[in-house]
């Protein structure tokens, strides 16, 4: 059982928060587990975790309302996690380091191996300018990680684009 306080998912049952810790999810505060709404919302939907708010259930419908009144590109950016978490990736917000996420190498975690990609998430009808992709590789460079541009398509389809420089 966890409940949902503003936009954030919090687990303080010590035997799920265990669990949920040793696959990869969330950020230990204090005794809590805290989830973003991603990680929630795709727990929900494989049946490992029920959310409450008071004594109300709550729905991946309500999650998804939250985030992307927060974040128009939420919906998105929640299709690239839950394929790269099918795919075996531990996946973790990025914003402090100027991305949208950030995926650990299969296998590992926060705490056991440094970052190895970076991701900026858009649609298929977004366009970026050379600057910013510039922006992005240097940035991911000095993180010594691979930027990887995820393009969601119209079928709701993730496509990914490591770009990096061949160059010194």
């Amino acid at each position: 059982m966890a409940e949902l306080v503003e936009n954030k998912v919090i687990v303080s049952e010590k035997r799920k928060r265990d669990q949920l810790i040793t696959k990869g999810f969330g950020e230990k505060e204090g005794k809590d587990l805290v989830l973003d709404l991603k990680e929630a919302i795709y727990l929900i939907g494989k049946e490992k975790l029920e959310i409450t708010k008071g004594k109300a259930a709550v729905t991946e419908k309500k999650l998804f309302e939250i985030g992307e009144k927060a974040d128009p590109k939420f919906y998105s950016k929640y299709l690239v996690f839950r394929d790269l978490r099918e795919k075996g990736y531990v996946v973790k917000t990025g914003y402090k380091f100027g991305f949208d996420l950030r995926v650990y190498p299969r296998g590992k975690k926060p705490g056991e191996e440094h970052s190895q990609y970076v991701l900026n998430v858009s649609t298929q009808d977004e366009l970026f300018s050379m600057p910013e992709i510039s922006r992005m590789v240097r940035l991911s460079a000095n993180l010594n990680t691979t930027f990887v541009q995820a393009i969601v398509d119209s079928e709701n389809d993730v496509n990914y684009y490591p770009i990096t420089r061949l160059l010194p």
